[in-house]
This record gives C-alpha cells, sequence and structure tokens, in this order.
C-alpha cells in the first residue's frame, strides 16, 4: 500500500485510531499511513485484538479488512465494537468485493466501504475524507458490484413516486459511489443543497446512513444496473 505520505489529511490528524487485517504488509502500511497523523493506537490481526485495543484506547476510527485470522471476520468485529462504541467511526478495506462480504459491512454498520485496489495513490485518503464530510461513503466499485447483483423487479418500487427529481438524481450520484461534493459538482448545486436533499432520502428511504441508502436503493429497483460487470483484480 502507498500513500502521499504529508498529503493534507485535517480529518485523520488527532482520530484515535486502531488498524485491524490478517495481512501483515496492508497492517504495515496502514501504519505507515497514519503516522504522524495518529494516534495509532492499536494493530491487530485478530477480532479479540482488535477489541481489546478499542476498548483499553478510546479509539474513533477503526480501519478493518474483512478477513481477520482465528476464523475472525470484519463484520464481526464492527458490529461488536459499533455495540460498546456507538459513535465510533468504522471503515472495512475489501480485498474481494463479494455482494455477501459487502451486505454483511454494511448490516454491521460499517461508515465507509472501500475496496484494496482503491487503498493506494491517495485512495484511502480520499474515502476517509468522503466519511467525514458526508458521514459514510462507499467507493465506486463497491457500489458498481451492488448494482451488478440487483435483481430486476416486475415493475417500479412504491417509493419511486415520492422521491423528487432532485432526490432521484443525487440516488443516483450516491449508487454511483459519489461524494457530495461530487455530487453538487455534477448537478451545479451547493454542498449544503445536496446535503439536505440526501437526509430527505434517509428519512423516504427509512436509512440509517448512505450506505443502507444505497443498499436498499438497489433492493427496491429505484436504479438500474450497469451492463459491465464491475472489475477487480484477485
Amino acid at each position: 500500500m502507498c500513500d502521499v505520505h504529508g498529503r493534507s489529511r485535517p480529518w485523520i490528524t488527532g482520530r484515535r485510531t486502531v488498524v485491524a487485517s490478517d495481512d501483515r504488509v496492508l497492517i504495515t502500511g496502514l501504519v505507515h499511513f497514519f503516522d504522524g497523523s495518529g494516534p495509532l493506537i492499536g494493530a491487530a490481526t485478530t477480532e479479540t485484538e482488535a477489541l481489546s485495543c478499542l476498548n483499553q484506547g478510546a479509539a474513533d476510527l477503526l480501519v478493518c479488512s474483512y478477513e481477520l485470522d482465528q476464523g475472525g471476520d470484519g463484520a464481526s468485529l464492527v458490529a461488536k465494537a459499533k455495540a460498546t462504541h456507538p459513535k465510533l467511526k468504522c471503515l472495512m478495506l475489501i480485498r474481494r468485493p463479494l455482494l455477501s462480504t459487502i451486505q454483511a459491512a454494511i448490516a454491521a454498520g460499517c461508515d465507509g466501504l472501500c475496496s484494496h485496489e482503491r487503498i493506494g495513490s491517495g485512495g484511502l485518503l480520499s474515502v476517509l475524507q468522503a466519511m467525514d464530510s458526508d458521514g459514510s461513503h462507499l467507493d465506486p466499485l463497491i457500489t458498481g458490484v451492488l448494482q451488478h447483483h440487483h435483481n430486476h423487479r416486475s415493475g417500479p418500487s412504491p417509493l419511486t413516486d415520492r422521491l423528487s427529481i432532485r432526490e432521484e438524481d443525487v440516488l443516483h450520484g450516491l449508487c454511483r459511489g459519489l461524494s457530495n461534493a461530487e455530487i453538487a459538482d455534477q448537478l451545479q448545486l451547493s454542498v449544503d443543497t445536496i446535503k439536505h436533499v440526501v437526509s430527505s432520502l434517509l428519512r423516504k428511504l427509512e436509512a440509517r446512513d448512505r450506505t443502507q441508502a444505497v443498499l436498499i436503493a438497489f433492493q427496491r429497483d429505484l436504479v438500474s444496473p450497469p451492463a459491465p460487470i464491475p472489475r477487480w483484480k484477485s
């Protein structure tokens, strides 16, 4: 993993972070990434170790992969961590973005999902910044997988008639993995307007956050899937 060391990262500065993964190389890269921005209060390879770090260090950011040692998984870790630390921000790094993995991560309460392909060259920082500005974030490859596996329904969802044209436009942006700033730029609206529309969407979809709103949009046939399947490296 690589990132531009010294790049502006105001949101990360001062965050008490725990990282967890079964991949020692990834952990080394994450330790380097957070060096000087932290404090980084713990690095773990198992669910038990990670929970211990979170409990002892009063962390406010967890960055983990789905795969953990000793039979654990990131979804279970996030669910348990959120249960005891409701304000904890959780970013999961997805090595192989299978639909079941993505759905489990969203159900566990992850605030952000990032594919391994996007970790380097500033990608991890951009996801973290989007989580800060938007509350939660799914990167485009993750939303692409959700789109591809979406099953067509026989008719439009009843929710379709309840959404305004602007809300539909913003929802399509969310489902493409765009941040509020990127949606605002494309629709030529202010970021504050986009935030207001997103809040309205969450109420109408009865979603707790953006990530769940995206999942609901695909489940209820509010958006159409693209033709090609997303690609990722094995």
